[in-house]
């Protein structure tokens, strides 16, 4: 037990930094005027009455996006990963329907997955950190291990764009809430960005990625520009601790289309709940001039009690989840015992303690 307290002692030491630093901070009122000088400016969002929703929206569907992945298995390349995406209407289509699903697998274990992991490698070495090992076929497997999560990852966004242009072509909706910013879609999404985006423009569909966690620097420049003495107190500066508490509830920081915080897209932060952390949400930038109507209906959909996120992009979420219950499930009933042990199961999952 004497680990534990010695535990307790480093974080209560860690807790008092952090509350010294906390307390060098400049008033909020202050940072709040510096955004307003050089970011934005504050609105409070309004909740929308249902017919003044059925106005917006004119018949059309409410579309959310999202996908899952679970890995299984041990250490590379001993592993899979098994996906699921979707895509829910509010409103079904013609035939009844009112999702679109895909699922897929990628495993190094599997001739192609390899062969694609191993091209990867050929082809760009150069973006891989990989030490040089004695041997050359354990420096081999962290080169291939390195491109593997690469690719694993691209492949999850592929399934979600691919869901969202389905999506459009079967619903038509007036708005699709993707889970996540458009940076991660884009820059991971390579060709099957460009395919949605041309799908979108070619639509009068309204696109919005829904970001839970900001995570940038975004703000911290144009603090900077005022008084880089307002942001003394800060650790890092981040846009999560700029923004934290700064909103209230309903409120959201309208940022110039002058001068936008992203080249790329059109981003706004917003607090839809009570949690004091803010959200962001990503517009295309054609698309920027729809934010004040769809900031509200998003403030109107996103329960008063809750984590911030629209109330119809959880129900996707939780629907396109991937439980661990599940996976293991359709693992042991596909595969044969064998060759689980022999492949996949992980030596830790034989702990007896």
């Amino acid at each position: 037990m004497s680990g534990l307290f010695t535990l307790a002692k480093e974080l209560q030491g860690l807790n008092v930094t952090l509350q010294e630093k906390r307390n060098e901070r400049a008033d909020q009122s202050a940072v709040r005027a510096a955004l307003e000088t050089n970011v934005g400016e504050f609105v409070r969002a309004k909740r929308l009455s249902e017919q003044q929703i059925r106005e917006l929206f004119q018949g059309r569907s409410l579309v959310g996006v999202d996908g899952s992945i679970h890995q299984f298995g041990s250490a590379y390349p001993y592993t899979i990963h098994l996906y699921k995406a979707l895509a829910k209407s509010t409103i079904p289509s013609r035939d009844g329907s009112s999702s679109v699903e895909q699922v897929s697998m990628f495993s190094p274990l599997q001739a192609d997955d390899h062969a694609a992991v191993r091209q990867f490698v050929q082809e760009r070495r150069a973006e891989l950190r990989v030490e040089p090992q004695e041997d050359r076929l354990t420096e081999r497997d962290l080169a291939e291990q390195q491109a593997y999560q690469i690719l694993a990852d691209q492949k999850l966004v592929e399934l979600e764009l691919q869901v969202a242009i389905d999506a459009i072509d079967r619903f038509r909706p007036f708005l699709m809430l993707m889970d996540g910013g458009f940076s991660r879609l884009k820059g991971k999404g390579g060709e099957r960005w460009e395919q949605f985006e041309e799908k979108v423009t070619d639509s009068d569909t309204i696109v919005v990625g829904v970001i839970e966690e900001v995570g940038s620097y975004r703000l911290k420049s144009r603090l900077d520009d005022v008084d880089e003495r307002l942001l003394n107190g800060y650790i890092r500066g981040h846009d999560r601790e700029v923004m934290f508490n700064l909103l209230e509830e309903g409120e959201w920081l309208k940022t110039s289309l002058e001068r936008p915080i992203k080249n790329e897209f059109y981003t706004v932060f917003h607090r839809l709940s009570d949690q004091p952390q803010a959200g962001a949400c990503d517009f295309l930038r054609e698309q920027a001039q729809r934010v004040d109507e769809v900031i509200d209906f998003l403030y109107t959909i996103t329960p008063r009690k809750s984590r911030g996120i629209p109330l119809w992009l959880d129900l996707v979420d939780a629907e396109a989840r991937l439980t661990k219950k599940q996976v293991e499930m359709i693992v042991r009933t596909n595969l044969d015992q064998e060759i689980v042990e022999s492949f996949l199961r992980p030596q830790r999952e034989r702990r007896d303690f």
